[in-house]
């Protein structure tokens, strides 16, 4: 059963698709090399055909070998993961995964200011949505 392109990305799946990302287009060997840990090579094309069931991969036949290429924009990518990361431990609230970044110690107040700044600058301020389940 062909698997949907929105369903989330494992580590190793993430690793082969940022290979992909900054190579362009590339072969089964090429990614290899790319990504960390030295894998297999049939774990590479076993990982590069479950991408391309879930939609994220195609490819071309350049001769004898296939030429892969990413068929999702990383910046889509990063939306549908932040999104199922949202819905599955934050009830949706872009708030609540703020306020844990905060308490976590992973960003500070500073830096949050920062770019609430740099994105009123940019005007790429997104509009105020209130999420089902958000802080007041």
């Amino acid at each position: 059963m062909a698997r949907s392109a929105s369903e989330g990305l494992t580590e190793r799946e993430a690793e082969v698709m940022d290979a992909l990302w900054r190579l362009g287009e590339a072969t089964a060997d090429q990614v290899r090399e790319a990504v960390p840990g030295e894998p297999h090579d049939s774990t590479v094309r076993t990982l590069l055909r479950i991408l391309e069931a879930k939609g994220h991969v195609t490819h071309e036949s350049r001769g004898k070998v296939y030429v892969y290429r990413a068929a999702v924009e990383r910046s889509k990518a990063q939306r549908q993961a932040l999104q199922g990361l949202l819905k599955r431990f934050f009830a949706g609230s872009a708030e609540d995964l703020v306020l844990r970044l905060i308490e976590d110690e992973r960003i500070t107040p500073e830096q949050l200011e920062k770019l609430k700044q740099s994105a009123g600058a940019e005007g790429k301020a997104a509009p105020k949505r209130r999420k089902k389940g958000g802080r007041s």
